[in-house]
């Protein structure tokens, strides 16, 4: 009977001795689990932003090819070098008026061209945000022209701080297209023969 007391003694002060254990137990599982759910929500951002990007990549590969199109099609306009867009970026929303033929049945070569560039920037501007190109002849082979489509990346941060981008923005921008814009665009750069 006396080992019974004091064991029963010893269980009660085992307990005594550890009341609020489990409530700090729950509060450090809290704790793990709120920080759990903070980077699932820095990916979900994440996700958010480069699904974007991947949006806007696939869009720039579809203009490209659109203008190529364009250029196959008044390859004599091609040649006189009125496809070239060599104008530094402009981020401005603006879209550009679309010319005329001044005969309306019998467009020259060059106004088919302006047209077209007309058209194919306006393009740009509506289904990319920020969108605008710079487009030159390669001198060394002249059925070769390389475009750059540029764009804004979206930015999801606060105070305009955009600390999601990766990699070099200006990798691929040749110097004179972004000669100290603010902020600093995306390129995709594109080499196509004619």
């Amino acid at each position: 009977m006396k080992n019974n007391a004091i064991s029963l003694c010893s269980t009660r002060r085992r307990f005594v001795h550890q009341r609020g254990t489990s409530l700090l137990e729950v509060l450090i599982a809290v704790l793990i689990m709120s920080f759990g759910l903070l980077a699932l929500g820095g990916l979900t951002a994440s996700s958010v932003q480069y699904g974007k990007m991947a949006q806007f990549q696939t869009l720039g590969v579809q203009l490209a090819i659109d203008y190529s199109d364009r250029m196959r099609g008044n390859a004599d306009g091609f040649l006189l070098g009125s496809y070239d867009k060599a104008v530094a970026y402009s981020s401005s929303g603006t879209l550009l008026t679309v010319p005329t033929c001044a005969v309306v049945t019998a467009c020259t070569v060059a106004e088919i061209a302006a047209i077209d560039k007309a058209e194919w920037v306006n393009s740009l501007k509506q289904r990319l945000p920020g969108g605008d190109a710079f487009v030159k002849r390669d001198p060394s082979n002249l059925l070769a022209v390389d475009v750059w489509i540029m764009w804004t990346d979206p930015n999801l941060s606060y105070g305009g701080n955009n600390t999601l981008s990766t990699g070099n923005a200006t990798r691929d921008c040749p110097a004179a297209a972004i000669a100290s814009v603010s902020p600093t665009p995306r390129c995709m750069f594109f080499r196509m023969s004619i």
